[in-house]
């Protein structure tokens, strides 16, 4: 237990010699995936306690019509949310991870599929702290807590953002700037892709 806090704390605050301290102890991958649930669930948790939060202010506006009738009660149920999470959290964990290894081993990595999974499942540590977030949030409430929700929330993405690059470069022993590459590709070809269907399927619509 005292081995897996030191991880947990040095992932947050001292990254780069956390995850090298990792790799060389050979953390499990299992160890990884009780830390993606923790996240997952934390993350469920905050998305819980900010909905109704940002779904009352659409309410606030005396002129806002529902786009339908059942708006009020578009709002994810415990079950849904947590499910979709969890769910939505692993699966991710794995596809991002493998896309993200193939493409380090293109651009010259040396690391393995298991210690990308490790690295980059305890990168998402700082989605634990969605869920206090969305207690901040919920009690604010209306503007103040939507602007909570957006700025605190963006701080973490950076932050995940921040860990998945360290952990793409000490899991594949890459400079920098090929961890940065590594993760931004990706996202670039597939804008690309989208572009180009998109350019295809107006095509189609007009010739038709």
């Amino acid at each position: 237990m005292a081995d897996l806090l030191e991880d947990i704390s040095g992932t947050l605050f001292t990254p780069t010699a956390t995850f090298r301290r990792m790799l060389e102890e050979r953390t499990s991958i299992t160890i990884a995936a009780m830390i993606v649930l923790i996240a997952c669930i934390c993350s469920g948790v905050g998305t819980l306690l900010t909905q109704s939060t940002v779904m009352s202010l659409f309410t606030e506006f005396s002129s806002f019509e529902p786009v339908a009738p059942d708006f009020e009660e578009m709002t994810f149920s415990p079950i849904t949310a947590m499910t979709s999470s969890v769910i939505g959290g692993f699966i991710s964990w794995v596809v991002i991870a493998g896309i993200c290894h193939i493409v380090a081993k293109i651009l010259g990595g040396k690391g393995t599929f298991s210690e990308m999974l490790v690295l980059m499942g305890f990168a998402t540590l700082p989605n634990i702290f969605q869920a206090p977030i969305g207690l901040i949030v919920m009690l604010s409430g209306g503007l103040t807590g939507a602007f909570i929700a957006i700025g605190l929330g963006s701080f973490l993405a950076i932050w995940v953002l921040i860990l998945d690059v360290l952990a793409i470069r000490e899991a594949h022993k890459i400079s920098t700037g090929r961890a940065i590459a590594t993760l931004v590709l990706p996202i670039v070809v597939l804008v690309v892709l989208v572009f180009i269907l998109i350019i295809i399927g107006l095509s189609l619509i007009s010739v038709l």
